[in-house]
């Protein structure tokens, strides 16, 4: 998965939270998203975001919702760390 990808599947899925009104998941995804810098720094925060929204959250999100977020999770750790 691309960096255009990834932002991609997370703008996806903060509309879905913004349709249901998921605002846990929200307060913790708006954190880091919008990104504001690709470097690596702007990549870290959103990951922080996404564990947040994870650990926090996950009773209001779908199975799809969650492989996803387990998706990019992985995706932006290879980013962040280099792996």
């Amino acid at each position: 998965m691309d960096n255009a990808s990834i932002l991609i599947e997370v703008g996806k899925l903060v509309d879905a939270w913004c349709d249901r009104r998921c605002l846990i998941s929200l307060r913790y995804i708006l954190r880091g998203y919008p990104i504001s810098a690709t470097l690596t720094d702007g990549w870290a925060e959103l990951l922080d975001s996404l564990k947040d929204v994870r650990s926090f959250a996950h009773e209001n999100h779908s199975e799809a919702e969650k492989e996803m977020i387990d998706k990019l999770v992985g995706e932006l750790s290879r980013i962040v760390y280099r792996t």
